[in-house]
């Protein structure tokens, strides 16, 4: 049986009456639940409560409560309900009557199908433009809800940074609601947020909408807990309440329950849990930063809480403590010899066996290990590059962008794949070893094609050679040949002219447009903008603005 979507009631004194309304027409075709017919006014009102009928067909001639003593009063108590009459009299004035009574019509005895299809077809349509509207207006409502929500994200994120110029919370009206001095912190971090923003159709409002309610669920809707997505870095959230040590550990283990792995990729949750005023909700965040970096570079979820004070304590993880990795001081001397002598095997060596860095997921690397030891070795290639073979400077920068990108996402394995991949390169000649450079080039047509209309989407030369079964340094390269720059360096392009494009509508907030062309993180699109066209996102909107 189909899930009928509006119920109606039929109220007459006669029982043949009743059975001739039940039978006229199959109900369950149109989507009506028929429910069981009254016998007269008063039992329609009694059952109302429970029923919620939509329509009411009622005969105008009824003992006790006539039909238009019925109509009237659910015209004054339950005026969402369409009704429609029906008599066995063509009288004028209770014709009349019905209509004054908020009746949408008014049928003879007896009713033939024809007028009654016509006559709920008339009723379904006022059911559905009624249900439409209301759609609308919870959506319009629901919109303005979030909108309001993003720009209240924007003042509580400018205090992390102190970009209100000096002034504190309690000076601006995002604490006006908030009348408690000493609160804890808690910030919930996540590395796949470029694919959750898919889940919304890229719409950062939607999403940062949807984590924050989810976030404030879990809070058991306590009215003094602020909770804010960071708008400079769209992966970041904040919870600012009072709590104790166990109720913020519980809270942190319940986030981690809410966003699982397998949908949600690695979250990091830190605790701050020293309590302090709002005022110093920046000094909260660096240090709060300042321990996120000790997580394990793992693909697995993690609670870090901050240390006390200053006693110099390291920060606590919910696992074991890592233990901190460097590269020899030696390193940077042998692996340049090793490069201009032309000894791959050993540079290899060397690079991915030191401190056992081809294992640097395992759980004995902090974040922070990987990112300098890392930062160490793309530093020596990449002053190799300039110095012997500056021709590879714009390959070996785009390497470099998968490392940082990788890093970030704290993948370990496309991490090394990309640091292979720039080691490659010095080794390469730069000869075409395809026999079928046509199939080549058409793929690369696709892939040029690709980052076109797909330039949002998490785009890396590895995921692109992964996709297109390619060697990632020859997809390189060929690219490169084809079309005079590297992929990296035309994926940026198309991001920067997009973006400038979004500009020209100045209710677009700058950090949206940021999220929009593929960046979660406003800072490094900014400094990825200006790089590019020569001035800050702000000035470029200010310099059209004048014209």
């Amino acid at each position: 049986m189909k899930n009928m979507k509006y119920k109606v009631l039929a109220a007459d004194d006669e029982f043949w009456s009743r059975e001739n309304i039940r039978n006229l027409i199959p109900w369950e075709e149109y989507s009506l639940e028929f429910l069981e017919p009254a016998c007269d006014g008063e039992e329609v009102i009694e059952r109302i409560a429970e029923e919620k009928p939509d329509i009411i067909l009622t005969d105008i001639n009824m003992p006790f409560l006539s039909g238009l003593e019925l109509l009237q009063r659910l015209q004054n108590e339950y005026p969402e309900i369409i009704t429609i009459a029906i008599s066995g009299y063509d009288d004028f004035d209770k014709v009349k009557g019905v209509f004054v009574s908020g009746g949408l019509d008014y049928l003879l005895k007896p009713v033939g199908k024809e007028e009654m299809v016509k006559v709920l077809t008339k009723a379904l349509g006022l059911l559905e433009e009624r249900e439409n509207t209301k759609k609308q207006d919870e959506t319009s409502k629901l919109q303005k809800h979030k909108l309001s929500s993003f720009l209240e994200d924007s003042e509580y994120s400018a205090l992390l940074s102190g970009k209100l110029y000096g002034q504190s919370a309690s000076q601006t009206h995002v604490s006006s609601t908030n009348t408690f001095s000493e609160v804890a912190t808690l910030m919930v971090k996540f590395y796949n947020i470029t694919e959750i923003a898919e889940q919304f159709e890229h719409d950062n409002l939607q999403m940062s909408w949807n984590i924050k309610s989810r976030l404030r669920e879990l809070t058991g809707l306590e009215e003094n807990a602020i909770i804010f997505n960071n708008s400079n870095k769209m992966s970041e959230f904040l919870i600012v309440k009072t709590a104790d040590a166990k109720e913020f550990r519980a809270l942190a283990e319940n986030i981690l329950k809410e966003f699982p792995l397998e949908e949600y990729g690695p979250v990091s949750v830190v605790l701050h849990e020293q309590t302090s005023s709002l005022d110093d909700i920046g000094t909260v965040y660096r240090e709060l930063i300042s321990t996120l970096i000790t997580r394990p570079f793992n693909r697995k979820h993690s609670i870090l809480s901050c240390p006390e004070e200053k006693t110099g304590e390291l920060p606590r993880n919910s696992e074991t403590q890592m233990v901190g990795k460097s590269a020899p001081a030696h390193m940077e001397t042998e692996l340049y010899h090793l490069l201009t002598t032309g000894q791959k095997a050993e540079a290899e060596k060397l690079i991915f066996k030191t401190c056992n860095f081809r294992q640097c997921d395992d759980g004995n690397w902090t974040y922070l290990d990987v990112k300098q030891y890392a930062g160490r070795i793309t530093g020596i290639l990449y002053r190799y590059v300039q110095e012997k073979c500056p021709e590879l400077t714009a390959q070996a920068e785009e390497a470099m962008d998968n490392i940082d990108y990788y890093m970030k996402c704290l993948n370990a394995h496309s991490l090394l794949v990309s640091l292979k991949i720039l080691l490659d390169s010095l080794w390469e000649n730069g000869e075409d070893k395809s026999s079928d450079a046509g199939s080549i080039m058409q793929q690369v047509e696709q892939i040029h094609k690709y980052i076109e209309r797909s330039y949002h989407e998490n785009i890396t030369l590895t995921a692109l050679a992964e996709q297109y079964h390619m060697d990632a340094s020859y997809l390189s390269r060929t690219f490169s040949q084809k079309y005079g720059e590297t992929i990296i360096a035309f994926l940026t392009r198309i991001r920067m002219e997009k973006a400038a494009e979004l500009m020209k509508d100045q209710d677009k907030k700058l950090e949206t447009i940021s999220f929009l062309v593929g960046y979660d993180d406003y800072n490094y699109f900014s400094r990825v903008f200006r790089k590019k066209v020569g001035c800050s996102p702000r000035e470029y909107r200010n310099k059209f603005a004048q014209l």
